[in-house]
């Protein structure tokens, strides 16, 4: 068992692999003024479905931590690169996901608290709704295809539009209130 302030848990048993699988803080080593943490946590940790957003890299932190009664509080900076699909011109781009005044609160008891989720919790909640191309990394141009829209097609059909249908209709009653605040 190690006696640092945090557990590295490695994918495999590599001593080469650079980036960590989970972020576990030992709390009996967390001095009492806190800790900076700055280390890196592996792309799987967000294990996004197919069709979602795709990590290009590690998630990056720079937290200090601080143990506060019966709550862990993480202050400092994330990020993580994304690639996105954009919702107008469905071409994939890139775009860093950075928060430079995250903070996060856990509840802790005895022992050591894995903080992984909530990191990573954090990023994705700073997911765009509608992600756009010229909002990545690399700005481009974001126009739709005019193919696709229907402002460039015509208003105008040489449909015949059938004639009104004679004898009662269930709307005839309404047809009558309408009329009748029409006349003097």
């Amino acid at each position: 068992r190690s006696t640092a302030l945090i557990s590295i848990v490695h994918s495999q048993y590599s001593i080469y692999i650079n980036a960590m699988e989970r972020l576990v803080i030992d709390l009996a080593l967390v001095p009492e003024d806190g800790q900076l943490l700055e280390d890196e946590l592996s792309a799987a940790i967000f294990d996004l479905p197919q069709n979602d957003a795709k990590p290009l890299g590690p998630l990056v932190f720079k937290l200090h931590v601080q143990r506060f009664g019966d709550e862990l509080l993480l202050q400092g900076g994330l990020k993580a690169p994304f690639e996105f699909m954009c919702v107008r011109t469905l071409t994939p781009f890139r775009k860093t996901i950075s928060l430079p005044e995250a903070a996060m609160a856990l509840e802790i008891g005895l022992g050591e608290i894995d903080a992984t989720e909530a990191l990573r919790e954090e990023i994705l909640l700073s997911f765009p709704a509608y992600p756009r191309c010229d909002e990545g990394d690399e700005p481009v141009k974001c126009e739709i295809n005019p193919r696709y829209l229907a402002v460039d097609k015509p208003t105008t059909d040489d449909v015949d539009h059938p004639p009104a249908t004679e004898g009662d209709s269930r709307w005839a009653a309404l047809d009558e209130l309408e009329n009748s605040d029409k006349q003097p």
